[in-house]
């Protein structure tokens, strides 16, 4: 057995989609809340590979089903009692946020355990339903509701047009037909999204300039061919990275 495919995601992209919303809110809103927070986050994450393993085999007992069963109950215990923690540690409610995406990571996880993870939904679900994560620790450091959503917002702003765009390239990869236009058109709400926190007080203006960034690389990245997998992933890594930098620059900056 190879303990690597069952102890970590198989989807390596799932983790800066996890990461950028932790490193945000932990440089903008840091508390010890918001770290075992962040932690019960990692937590849960890893839980999700080996859960789906033991769901999907549940009726084919093995060895790696037993082993994927441990992985999955030290996981969640890791989870449950860190978030514990952040509980017994916060002086500020951060439930809010988490309660509302938790039906968004249902649809994610009722799809992981039929094996079809890699549909579109259950995508953009878990992307969405992890980005709350954010706003969970600004308003665990203290933070109006408002400005914590904002920062939600801002991290799905990001997300989910790089789901499109991703799934877009991977189609061109693999020589199948697909339109650049529900990509452009996801960039394109994005930078409206962002562009109305901005008006309202509620974003940083550096935070467009990252959107109109990733716009400009949607509309050359699409059109260029041989782009490898690895090339897309670290790419996207990047502007992950860019975008996390420009919120956390243009909140201490006041840009």
């Amino acid at each position: 057995m190879r303990i690597k495919t069952i102890a970590l995601p198989a989807e390596h992209g799932g983790w800066g989609f996890l990461l950028e919303p932790i490193v945000l809110g932990l440089l903008v809103a840091p508390s010890v809340a918001g770290v075992y927070l962040a932690l019960s986050a990692v937590a849960t994450f890893l839980a999700r590979q080996p859960l789906t393993l033991v769901v999907l085999n549940r009726s084919r007992p093995s060895p790696r089903t037993a082993l994927a069963r441990r992985f999955a109950i030290l996981y969640l215990g890791i989870a449950v009692s860190a978030f514990a923690a952040a509980i017994f540690f916060s002086e500020h409610g951060f439930i809010l946020p988490l309660a509302i995406a938790a039906p968004l990571a249902c649809v994610q996880l009722i799809y992981d355990c039929s094996g079809r993870r890699r549909v579109l939904l259950p995508e953009v679900a878990g992307t969405i339903a992890i980005s709350s994560l954010v706003a969970a620790l600004a308003l665990a450091d203290g933070w109006p509701r408002s400005a914590s959503f904002a920062l939600w917002a801002i991290v799905v702003a990001r997300a989910v047009p790089s789901i499109f765009y991703v799934r877009g390239c991977l189609a061109r990869l693999h020589h199948r037909a697909t339109s650049p236009l529900p990509i452009w058109l996801a960039h394109v709400f994005a930078l409206i999204l962002v562009a109305v926190l901005i008006n309202r007080g509620l974003a940083p203006r550096l935070a467009l300039v990252a959107m109109m960034i990733m716009a400009v690389r949607a509309v050359a990245g699409f059109r260029k061919s041989g782009v490898t997998p690895k090339q897309l992933g670290l790419g996207e890594i990047a502007f992950g990275a860019i975008t996390v930098l420009a919120v956390v620059f243009g909140n201490l900056l006041g840009w």
